[in-house]
């Protein structure tokens, strides 16, 4: 069966991948602002899940990444997985370790014990959203604040996400806990945390260097979305996680 996952671009046989899941409502652009001449041994492949076809449940979106990656013929990758991203990616590595050589988890966690505003935003969602509300959701997500034409740009790109598709997701985050089968995990691991973020906390980032059998923290001066905020430095995570694995 397909994935039906969309990629942003496609990957070249031959070189490395870093295949990225960014967070719910999240536009796969966020990967693509830094300068990629700065990573020149890797290929930068984003999936936009949020407008690819349903379910969008955390288990079913992870084991379709796994597809994903055997329809694309590239694996073993490295999966960066941002923010809601980050439990996907973990699943996709639970479901068929041998296709994912390393993970970078950007923000996230096993589980949202502690993640004070996901019940408000479901609840938000479910009112109705528009132009204020995206505004808002992404302006939360940055401690140093890109310009409005970026804003502009990711609230355009939130908007063309099905309503269900972001229910469906956030819904399963809060019942999904991953944080027993993270020993399972034997490959490296990088965890980036934003000092500033106010979604997940520096306890999230923290369980999940404790539970990985080989994972590392790097705690950046960023809020949610380091990748844009802090570009060097997160390449500097990526270029860390990319060495572990060779």
């Amino acid at each position: 069966m397909s994935s039906q996952l969309e990629v942003t671009r496609k990957p070249e046989g031959g070189r490395p991948v870093l295949l990225c899941v960014p967070g719910t409502y999240c536009s796969p652009e966020i990967f693509d602002l830094f300068d990629v001449a700065l990573l020149p041994d890797l290929q930068i492949v984003p999936i936009s899940w949020m407008t690819s076809p349903g379910p969008w449940d955390i288990p079913t979106l992870g084991r379709r990444v796994a597809s994903l990656i055997r329809e694309l013929n590239i694996g073993p990758v490295m999966i960066a997985g941002h923010s809601t991203g980050g439990p996907i990616a973990l699943v996709a590595a639970l479901t068929e370790p041998s296709l994912v050589e390393g993970l970078l988890l950007v923000d996230t966690g096993a589980n949202t014990e502690g993640h004070g505003d996901i019940t408000s935003i479901i609840k938000a969602i479910e009112v109705g959203t528009g132009p204020e509300f995206f505004e808002r959701l992404l302006r939360r997500s940055f401690y140093y604040q890109p310009d409005q034409a970026l804003i502009q740009r990711l609230s355009g790109y939130a908007d063309r996400v099905p309503r269900e598709a972001a229910l469906e997701v956030l819904k399963s985050q809060s019942s999904v806990d991953l944080a027993e089968d993270l020993p399972k995990l034997n490959m490296p691991a990088v965890v980036v945390h934003g000092k500033h973020d106010q979604a997940r906390t520096l306890a999230h980032a923290e369980l999940l260097v404790h539970h990985l059998p080989h994972a590392e923290l790097r705690l950046l001066d960023s809020g949610h979305t380091p990748m844009v905020e802090v570009p060097e430095a997160y390449v500097e995570a990526v270029r860390r996680l990319y060495d572990l694995t060779r």
